[in-house]
């Protein structure tokens, strides 16, 4: 079985792919991604197969050549199904809000902090109240470029990072907190 960096793509009907100099431009029905090839690696276009190969046989060439093909990977993944990031906003008097041009997070701060998107991509905010929780703000970002969805959903994460003695603060959806013990808890046992 040959490696993954060796296994050329099948590129879908509806994509269209075009080169220009080091880098390729892939365009579906959710937009357009751009994907910059390294000078360690080349990529060749037939039919519907894209095929990525190293330059030379170095371990760096190695590299360049696995991490190019991911990237043309996830940007054709990008414009046909599309990348999702869910948060949750959760404690007494957090919440989130569109506006601005983007999301503006009220998190105990004197002033809310605002967060711009990009126009590319798109925020979803629900709201739902929970007994034990309080209410929850759930911040879903979806666009087509896998990179850009991870660096906002970590951007909005880094502004109020949960605390781990009662999870107050930015987390996402499929993120697993432990929870600490208080020092009370320790000294009655």
């Amino acid at each position: 079985m040959a490696k993954k960096r060796m296994r050329p793509i099948i590129v879908p009907k509806d994509i269209k792919i075009a080169r220009s100099g080091s880098s390729i431009k892939i365009s579906g029905p959710l937009g357009t991604n751009e994907v910059m090839i390294s000078a360690k690696a080349q990529v060749e276009i037939k039919d519907n197969q894209i095929m990525v190969k190293n330059i030379d046989e170095t371990t760096e060439a190695q590299a360049q050549q696995g991490t190019i093909r991911t990237l043309i990977v996830n940007a054709i993944d990008g414009v046909t199904k599309g990348y999702m990031k869910t948060l949750i906003v959760q404690g007494t008097g957090y919440r989130a809000q569109l506006g601005g041009g983007g999301v503006q997070l009220f998190l105990g701060y004197t002033k809310p902090v605002t967060i711009a998107f990009p126009k590319e991509i798109k925020c979803e905010l629900s709201t739902v109240k929970s007994a034990d929780k309080g209410d929850l703000t759930y911040i879903t970002i979806k666009g087509s470029n896998k990179q850009q969805i991870g660096d906002l959903a970590a951007e909005i994460r880094a502004t109020r990072v949960p605390d781990p003695y009662k999870h107050k603060g930015v987390r996402y959806a499929d993120e697993v907190l432990r929870k600490k013990v208080g020092k009370r808890a320790v000294v009655q046992a």
